[in-house]
């Protein structure tokens, strides 16, 4: 059973959190975006399709929030 909405705002302030130590860790974009988008990856993964565009646009609001340049899912 994939997570329903409130699993996944769950998940989501898990990784907001997450981000700040990452951007802590690894403050080069080439450290950064691999590590978070493992993370992302395996959000988007478990998450149901119909809600990926929903949560795409929550992971970039959440990137946008801590001056993170770049978008998620990169190609």
């Amino acid at each position: 059973m994939k997570p329903n909405r409130l699993r996944l705002e769950r998940s989501l302030d898990e990784l907001d959190i997450e981000v700040s130590s990452l951007l802590q860790a690894h403050p080069s974009a080439t450290e950064f975006w691999p590590r978070f988008a493992e993370l992302a990856d395996e959000l988007m993964q478990r998450s149901d399709p119909l809600d990926q565009d929903w949560l795409t646009a929550r992971i970039g609001a959440m990137l946008s929030t801590h001056g993170v340049q770049g978008c998620y899912p990169m190609f």
